[in-house]
């Protein structure tokens, strides 16, 4: 008798011992069976961390769609594994293989189980569905002990990370380095700082992902807008959409009980800033100008861009600045990005002192942090009202719509004060003068933050007709309070 093989790892949470052995003792397991029957082995079939259990209408993996097609192709007779619960795992799996069996009178066998399984008789296809049904319970129960070990830890507050996370500890306590990496992260990317060059710093100081991965813009991103980084729990489930695919679904459940790395305003700004429309989402590449796009026309107000003047008597080119608009005014690059750094380096001193803080903006963050606080435990009640009967599900859906429609302006309004609050620490800005090298144009981008951060407003003004050079005139600069 032909056989084929068939060995499945179902997946298991961490800590686990996984259901049904490893994948070679249960090959191995099979094997042995084969061998002392006789049987010739066509195929052994593996499949890792993937649940036999299904949906009613749902297809089951590509690798038992394979064990299938041997025996309707008739290339195989029997199906083994180490036990049956290894082929099915529900009522309606089960049905499937009961047609497989009268279809073409495979034989199913078990190492661990014994004879084999006759579905061709009454009392053998009696026999599978009673372990069918014993194996769904098994599964249901699982689950509920799942659902109910998810919901005690929400209640707690406590952090439940089946990995450490970058910037703390698996039980809460910040990793001190990455921690101020992240809050210097979230200062620079709302300060303009592309995400690549954070990331590309990131690699350069050997701080990498708790995986040892390097950063990209795109993994920095995800990491940024974590909740946990202001000490906002969450929980995620799997929910299915009315198309009948099944998502995973995030939601805010309250305040963690570890210490937070940025503020919660802090969060709902960049959280903002990261999801706005109007962002460039090119990929956040390296700058190629300092003041490309941050300097802007005085005649039309529109950004000014990176170019090149036409060759000069001696067949040389040189960087300029041109008006976006329509080429209103022009300027050389090289003396502009000097006199621009020139000035925010004598605005540094009196930047650097401490900013004065605002009573008022303080008192209404604190109001505002209650408000969020009452909408979230009012969402609350209304899923605990509805889950014992007390409202229909109408009102449960306007009162929610309701809630999220306050958290969306509570939250627009934390993430306002927070952006007014946010600055670069220029520190000692003489390193400004060393970061100007466009051999390596990346380097750039932290003097570009700085003199967004110190300059409101830096206009190209008109030069005269015939002037070719620089002077100081050519450039106003608005600048921010400190």
């Amino acid at each position: 008798m032909r056989a084929v093989i068939y060995a499945r790892l179902s997946p298991t949470p961490r800590g686990e011992e996984s259901k049904g052995g490893n994948l070679t003792q249960q090959v191995e397991l099979s094997q042995a069976l084969c061998d002392r029957k006789g049987w010739s082995v066509v195929a052994t079939i593996v499949e890792k961390d993937t649940s036999a259990s299904t949906k009613r209408g749902t297809k089951r993996s590509a690798e038992w769609e394979r064990v299938k097609g041997l025996v309707e192709d008739g290339k195989a007779d029997a199906i083994v594994s180490r036990h049956y619960d290894r082929m099915y795992r529900t009522p309606w799996d089960l049905e499937d293989l009961v047609d497989l069996a009268e279809a073409t009178g495979v034989t199913l066998a078990a190492a661990q189980a014994q004879g084999v399984l006759d579905l061709s008789s009454p009392s053998g296809r009696l026999a599978a569905r009673i372990g069918a049904v014993v194996a769904r319970n098994e599964t249901e129960m699982r689950v509920e002990r799942q659902v109910l070990g998810h919901q005690r830890r929400r209640e707690s507050g406590r952090p439940f990370w089946s990995t450490r996370p970058f910037g703390f500890e698996r039980d809460g306590r910040h990793r001190e380095v990455e921690a101020e990496a992240l809050r210097q992260a979230y200062r620079h990317v709302l300060a303009g700082v592309t995400l690549w060059s954070i990331a590309k710093d990131w690699n350069t100081r050997g701080l990498f992902s708790p995986h040892g991965k390097e950063w990209r813009s795109s993994n920095l991103r995800i990491v940024l807008l974590k909740p946990r980084n202001a000490g906002i729990q969450t929980y995620s489930q799997w929910v299915e959409k009315p198309d009948g695919k099944r998502v995973r679904r995030t939601e805010e459940t309250g305040a963690g009980n570890w210490e937070a790395i940025v503020s919660e305003g802090i969060f709902r700004a960049l959280v903002r800033y990261l999801s706005d429309p109007e962002r460039n989402t090119g990929g956040g590449g390296k700058r190629k100008a300092l003041l490309s796009g941050v300097v802007r026309c005085s005649k039309c107000q529109a950004v000014v861009t990176q170019g090149w003047s036409k060759k000069n008597a001696a067949g040389e080119r040189y960087r300029i600045y041109t008006c976006s608009g329509g080429r209103c005014i022009t300027c050389p690059a090289d003396p502009l990005d000097s006199f621009v750094v020139r000035k925010v380096i004598d605005r540094a001193e009196e930047w650097n002192a401490a900013p004065a803080t605002d009573a008022a903006d303080e008192e209404r963050e604190a109001e505002l942090l209650a408000e969020e606080t009452a909408a979230c435990e009012r969402r609350t009640a209304l899923a605990e009202m509805f889950a014992v009967g007390d409202i229909d599900a109408s009102t449960l859906r306007a009162g929610v719509g309701r809630c999220d429609a306050d958290l969306t302006k509570i939250r627009a309004e934390l993430a306002d004060l927070a952006s007014q609050r946010v600055r670069v620490d220029l520190g000692d800005v003489e390193y400004l003068w060393e970061e100007l090298d466009y051999e390596d144009p990346d380097r750039i981008d932290y003097v570009r933050t700085v003199v967004m951060q110190v300059c409101e407003l830096v206009e190209l003004m008109p030069r005269g007709r015939g002037v070719r050079s620089f002077k100081g005139e050519h450039c106003r600069i608005t600048f921010r309070n400190p």
